[in-house]
């Protein structure tokens, strides 16, 4: 039994790692044919596309996994069935039910890779291909818009017009506001430089309101001590799927801290834990297809059936994690809510096989 266990694990694997390399080599041709459009901005030439491209190739298997492993798994018990092994091992006295543990064998294996490549690989490659990018294209880190981003640090609200090659700011204003959200001090500095525990501004000038007047000061340098660090920039800068699971965390901690929206990030962090599991269910699903409705099926129609499931659960699963943030869906149950409707999909039409 365990034989014969290891052989329908490494089947199927091996059908899986075909289908990931084909589907991998497809969309990366596509992702370069449309980073040409970009060629000749500023740096950004043929090896700096290249090097785009292979750092990002960690995003592309993560993202491909779970249609991967549905189709590698139908393709591989398809093509044991067709041989008619699969006949024999139940002829053997092998049940579905074994069968079955063969395949989540599979499935766990394949969740800790989606875990590797998502926690691991995914977040630094991501984070450097940007980074590569857009220093590249414009000579700086892009920000998250043209118009840069703000924060909020309690009662501070700070704007940083550019975040630059070296980490460093420029442009900043930091608004502060008293009890009564009256504005009582703003300063702007043309940079801002990260040391220690605080950033040191440059050419700072400050305003100070209140009932008399405004009154101005201006200084070369001065230290401004913020929850905000380098650390977190990186956090709004990088799109929150694209975050190790601890950064999402500490964030969605200050963001509370500071009672600003948390939903986006949440949303994140619990896709992010669900996607192992969503590719485990789509290995699940395989079994029906060999032993189900399908089982007379040709292989080509096997395949073509797990395609259009494997992305129909991809465009549900980005739907209505998309209508749940319009809707205020809570976070949690608008990642897992896809998953589990298709597990149960897949535990009700496991039961359907005899």
């Amino acid at each position: 039994m365990r034989i014969l266990s290891k052989y329908l694990a490494k089947t199927i694997l091996s059908s899986t790692l075909l289908v990931l390399l084909v589907l991998l080599a497809l969309y990366t041709f596509m992702d370069f044919i449309s980073e040409l459009d970009d060629l000749g901005k500023g740096d950004y030439s043929i090896s700096s596309i290249l090097a785009y491209i292979a750092l990002t190739m960690p995003k592309r298997i993560y993202e491909l996994l779970p249609v991967a492993a549905l189709l590698g798994s139908v393709i591989g018990l398809g093509n044991l069935a067709s041989q008619s092994e699969l006949v024999a091992m139940r002829a053997a006295g092998i049940s579905i039910a074994g069968i079955n543990k063969a395949v989540v064998i599979v499935a766990g294996i394949l969740m800790f890779v989606a875990l590797v490549i998502g926690e691991g690989l995914r977040p630094i490659t991501e984070q450097s291909a940007r980074e590569m990018q857009s220093v590249a294209q414009t000579g700086t880190v892009g920000s998250r818009s043209e118009y840069g981003f703000w924060t909020r640090d309690g009662n501070h609200f700070n704007h940083i017009d550019r975040i630059n090659a070296d980490g460093s700011f420029s442009n900043v204003s930091i608004y502060e506001f008293d009890e009564q959200h009256r504005l009582r001090i703003l300063t702007k500095a043309t940079s801002a430089e990260y040391q220690q525990d605080s950033w040191t501004l440059t050419d700072v000038v400050q305003s100070t309101i209140d009932e008399s007047g405004v009154e101005v000061h201006s200084v070369s340098h001065a230290r401004w001590r913020s929850q905000l660090n380098p650390g977190m920039v990186n956090i709004v800068v990088v799109p929150p799927e694209f975050l190790p699971v601890w950064d999402l965390i500490d964030y969605v901690s200050y963001l509370k801290a500071n009672h600003q929206s948390v939903a986006q990030y949440e949303l994140a962090f619990w896709s992010k834990l669900m996607m192992p599991v969503s590719t485990a269910v789509m290995v699940l699903l395989a079994v029906p297809f060999v032993f189900g409705p399908l089982r007379s099926a040709p292989i080509g129609g096997r395949i073509l059936a797990g395609a259009l499931i494997g992305i129909g659960f991809h465009l549900f699963n980005q739907s209505f994690q998309h209508m749940g943030l319009v809707f205020g869906v809570l976070p949690w149950l608008a990642a897992s809510f896809p998953a589990m409707l298709f597990a149960g999909i897949a535990w009700w039409m496991n039961k359907q096989v005899r």
